[in-house]
């Protein structure tokens, strides 16, 4: 899709990712390049892609951004026990398009989970120009108990050469930051007046915001950058000791984290990621997620 402005490509067979955000020719998602060239040409073979047996270390992070079920865990029922994941992360969905008064509109939609007891569904609006987008998702209950998730979208952003003049920028109400997980090195953030942001560093972490109060950006000092917005429930209860939005950062690292099931960063990008409340939905039940979308463009 190319309004003129902005220019999006989808993945539909590999977990329904949106794969592509272009502005004026320049690609502002992370893809790895050891399964898609520039060009979004495949580069191995899906046969030749490593088996899934269950840790990190088998997960194909092909990049782009995603959308999973919160909170993510490995303790049973009620957490989500992926990347990888057969179903949601790295099966087929379908996808399909049409035109409305408002642009046009893609819609993915994931194979049914077992194991979570959900269907997703994307929806994507495209108006005929600008820079902006935006995304409705919506989670179905297609089991029959009740099931509580929360709509959870992992956007990764290429840093490459470790953006010394490229930063990450929080809105918050107050200075709360979780420490969601310290791997390698570092970390260090700035509190300005109602936000947190973080240069691009030589670190693994993952932080959560529990006062963020609608949006997550990436800037480079070229003036091209990434927004998402979203718009917080401040009674609600969120995961990850009531994140609403988290940053996972990383750098190349010589080697795989034992404490991450044999994860190996090895590559330079940082996650922007908004989750929504905690939802309970009963079977047949749904509950949809909106985020908007802004491409930021160079001066």
């Amino acid at each position: 899709m190319d309004n003129g402005t902005v220019a999006l490509a989808f993945l539909p067979t590999v977990g329904g990712r949106l794969i592509s955000v272009a502005a004026h020719g320049r690609e502002l998602l992370w893809r790895n390049p050891e399964y898609l060239d520039a060009s979004l040409q495949a580069v191995r073979r899906r046969s030749d892609w490593p088996r899934h047996d269950g840790t990190f270390a088998s997960w194909v992070n092909i990049g782009g951004s995603k959308t999973w079920p919160a909170p993510q865990g490995w303790n049973g029922e009620g957490e989500w026990a992926g990347p990888p994941d057969p179903v949601l992360d790295s099966g087929a969905w379908s996808i399909e398009s049409r035109e409305s008064d408002d642009g046009l509109v893609v819609i993915m939609t994931s194979a049914d989970d077992p194991r979570t007891g959900v269907r997703i569904t994307k929806e994507f609006t495209v108006p005929g120009s600008g820079p902006e987008f935006a995304q409705q998702t919506t989670f179905t209950n297609i089991s029959y108990q009740t099931v509580t998730w929360a709509v959870w979208e992992v956007a990764q952003i290429d840093t490459e050469g470790g953006g010394v003049h490229a930063e990450v920028e929080v809105d918050v109400t107050d200075t709360r930051v979780v420490d969601l997980g310290s791997y390698h090195g570092t970390f260090e953030v700035e509190h300005g007046e109602g936000t947190v942001s973080a240069g691009i560093q030589d670190v693994v972490v993952k932080r959560g915001f529990p006062s963020a109060s609608g949006r997550i950006a990436y800037y480079e000092d070229t003036g091209v950058g990434l927004e998402l917005s979203f718009s917080p429930i401040v009674d609600a209860i969120y995961p990850d000791q009531g994140s609403r939005a988290e940053l996972w950062m990383q750098a190349p690292i010589p080697a795989p984290l034992a404490e991450l099931d044999g994860l190996h960063p090895d590559a330079w990008l940082a996650e922007l990621e908004v989750l929504s409340p905690l939802t309970t939905m009963r079977p047949g039940e749904s509950v949809s997620f909106e985020i908007g979308w802004r491409a930021l463009l160079a001066d």
